[in-house]
Formats: C-alpha cells, structure tokens, sequence
C-alpha cells in the first residue's frame, strides 16, 4: 500500500519537438542510464450511479500494470495551476482486475469507498495507453518523464485521442521541476493539458468535471504562496488565450491579453525581477497589432467618408496587420507564453518572498518605473496599474491613483506616437506620391483629432 502526494505536469508536445525535447541537453543530460522502460496500461475508471465519488472530489480507477500486476488508485480533488498539479494518491495493489472498495480509510482517505458505493460500482470508461517512461536526474530532485500515446473509450463510438507528456516529482525539489519545463519551454513548443485523463473521460459521458474557483487578486499579506497562487490563476487564463490567439484575433482578446501580461509582469516584479524581456517583448507585439488594427479601421471610415474607391495606403496597412497578426499567432503557437508562466512560476518558487522583502521591491519598481514614465510611454503607466491591481502596497496605489489622472491625455499621446512610427515604416518601403499623399492625409487627421 502506498500513500503520496502526486505533483506532475501535463503536457502536450507533437511528434515532431517530442524528439527535440528527449534531446535537450536539460533533458538527456539528465537521463539515468538504463531506466528507459515501456509499457502498456489499461486503467477503467469507476464510480456510483449517481456519481457519489465524484461529488467527493474522488477519482477511482483500476490499472493493469503491463507486467502481470494490478492496481487500484485514489486520486483526491486536484489542485491545478499553469499545468501543474498537486493532488493526494493512494494505491493498493490487486490480485486481480476487479475493483476492490475497501482499504483506503487507514491509507488515510478518511471513510471506506462501500460506505460512499453501498450498491457497487460500475465501469465510466477506459483509458489506454502505451507509455515510455525515463527518470530523471535533476539537480536536487528526482523526476519521471513519461510520453503517453493510446485513447480512452467511453462506449462504443466515444474515443478521444492521447497524446501527451507528464512529468512527475519523484522525489525532492518542486522548484527543480519547475525550473525543468522552464528550460523545455524556452527551447520546444510546450503547451499544457489542463483536464487529467479523468475529466477527459467524464467529459466523453457528457459530464462536467468539477472546478476549482480561481483567485484572481493578492490581499495585504503578501507571502509566497500567495505570488504562486496569483501567477497560476493568471496563467492559466494566459494559457487560454494562447490558444484562443491560436484561432482567431478579436479587440476583446487582445486586450484580455494585455491585461494578463502585465499582472504577470507585475508579480515578476514583486519577485525581484528588474526586467522581463520576454513579458515586455509580447506587450510590444500585442500593442503592434491592436494599433495596426485601430489604424485601419481608421482609414476606412476616411476612405468611406471622402469616398475613395482605390487606395494605396489601406493596402499597406493590411499587409502590416496581417504580417504582424502572423507573427503573434506564430508566438502563441510556438508556446511563448507557456515559456513565459513556467519561467515565472520557477523564479517566483525560488525567490525569497516576505511581507517586508515584497514590499521593498514594490516600492523598488514603482520608483523605476515612475522615473521612466513619460509623454509616449503608456507601458510604464499600465505597469503601475496593474501593480496596484493585485497588491495592496500603498506606495503602488498611490503611484496608480496619480497615473490614473493623467492616463487619459497619455493614452492619446501614447497611441499617437505609435501610429505615426507606423506610418512612418509604411512610407518608407515605399516610393509612391499616391502613399505618402494618404498617409499624410490620416497623419493630419490624427493630429486634428488630438
């Protein structure tokens, strides 16, 4: 019998970066020889009529080894952020593949599953999969590394594809898996697989899994735990909108993603972290494309208004937008932003992180940040902002409250400087009187307006 606390990470890699990412120098220099193994396993997943262990937050399954040897599991709520999941397991070995209900109250589960299922069970669905596995030896942890391909059926016509990669903390260090899918992110397209194989499955029966609520803002008492509890809750909508960003582009997207980003970049901040070149390189880009947007949308009311049937300039603007459009779908699909929320998520789980230490370098970045500010830089101003958003440090809301009464006339001058370096790239590919003379036109329609 055996009781842990299962810590893993769920990912999702194609065929094609799986062989990169077995070959990165974090990943095969800390290979321990001769502990490749594969296997297959087949688990069935078993609850009540009515679900009463679900409802308990309980996932119960029954798993054949691949070596002759059975198992049933017990699996508590998770608790999930950014893809990794921490959640109570407890194992007991079978002598065969039919489910077993009692033994889990002294493992410490608290109750015996025949007093939740006095009339049985019965079978939810099937997962399996062949898996390889590799342990891993990292600088203070031990972890598995296990690549899964295989299906979970739920009837005859309900099957649903797996295709992933988990990494599980044996033993030791969190923070050193982190730090691994860290270094994974920032060199292999990584994206994470929020739902466990059971809420895939329950979703096959057309079951809801049960959520957990997130949090979404830091209170006074800022402590570390707290800083990894707001970047997983802010993460995971980062990671939500990567994939949405992966689909198609709205202004409401754009802006959501923005907001996440610079959360983001304030908690780097509240780590210690001076700059975030990767965080600030995304705004830039998202900015790109949200001021292209804007420019043509622009245009095209000029264009209806003077009643121009042909024009140069609204051509140009197209390609700018759809080039940059390219650009940050090509980030979202190449997992930029998961690189993004393990790499900050690992330097926040090392960080010395206390009321007094956040507080100082709260009032650190605001004092920088403050120093930077100026007629065009908008991004400055939104840092403070969204600092004061999710920390209760006066030295923050202050600096908000005062930005906040000139935001308004810097938003203007930010957005104006933005669109005239827009412009002013078009024209300069290009040789055309007919462009220049447009671009000139909304040049000095942007001037009149502001």
């Amino acid at each position: 019998m055996a009781k842990n606390t299962e810590i893993e990470l769920k990912l999702v890699v194609s065929k094609d970066n799986l062989k990169k990412l077995l070959a990165l120098d974090c990943v095969a220099g800390a290979l321990r020889e001769g502990s490749t193994k594969k296997r297959k396993l087949v688990s069935s997943y078993y609850d009540t009529e009515d679900l009463d262990f679900k409802r308990q937050g309980i996932a119960y399954r029954v798993r054949s080894k691949g070596d002759g040897t059975y198992e049933a599991t017990v699996k508590t709520s998770v608790q999930n952020g950014a893809g990794l999941s921490e959640r109570m397991e407890l194992n007991l070995p079978l002598n065969s593949p039919r489910p077993k209900l009692e033994g889990f109250a002294e493992m410490g589960l608290g109750t015996e599953l025949t007093e939740l299922a006095p009339n049985g069970v019965s079978k939810l669905f099937t997962v399996t999969v062949q898996r390889t596995t590799y342990i891993l030896d990292l600088k203070g942890a031990v972890a598995e590394l296990a690549v899964d391909h295989g299906k979970i059926v739920a009837g005859k016509d309900n099957v649903d594809p797996i295709d992933e990669v988990e990494i599980e903390l044996l033993e030791g260090d969190k923070g050193a898996l982190l730090q691994l899918a860290a270094d994974i992110a920032a060199q292999v397209p990584l994206f994470v697989e929020k739902r466990s194989k059971f809420v895939r499955g329950l979703a096959l029966r057309g079951i809801m899994a049960d959520e957990a609520p997130v949090k979404e803002k830091l209170g006074t008492g800022l402590v570390k735990d707290e800083v990894l509890a707001a970047i997983a809750a802010h993460g995971e909508q980062l990671l939500a909108l990567q994939q949405e960003l992966q689909q198609n582009i709205s202004e409401k997207l754009l802006k959501n993603l923005k907001r996440e980003l610079l959360i983001l970049r304030s908690l780097a901040a509240m780590a210690g972290a001076e700059t975030c070149e990767s965080i600030d390189y995304m705004l830039e880009q998202v900015d790109d494309v949200r001021n292209l947007l804007a420019l043509q949308v622009l245009w095209e009311r000029i264009m209806a208004k003077g009643k121009l049937e042909r024009s140069s300039l609204q051509k140009k603007l197209a390609a700018a937008t759809k080039d940059c459009l390219t650009l940050l779908q090509a980030l979202a699909a190449g997992g930029r932003f998961t690189a993004i929320v393990f790499a900050l998520t690992s330097m926040v789980y090392k960080a010395e992180l206390s009321e007094e230490t956040v507080d100082a370098r709260v009032k650190a970045a605001v004092k920088a940040w403050q120093q930077e500010l100026s007629e065009d830089n908008l991004t400055v101003a939104d840092n403070i902002c969204a600092l004061a958003r999710c920390c209760g440090v006066k030295a923050a809301l202050k600096a908000s409250e005062a930005v906040k009464k000139q935001r308004r006339q810097l938003n203007k001058r930010a957005v104006l400087a933005a669109w005239q370096g827009h412009l002013q790239v078009i024209c300069e590919a290009s040789t055309s009187k007919l462009l220049y003379r447009e671009a000139g036109m909304l040049l000095g329609y942007l001037l009149a307006k502001n």
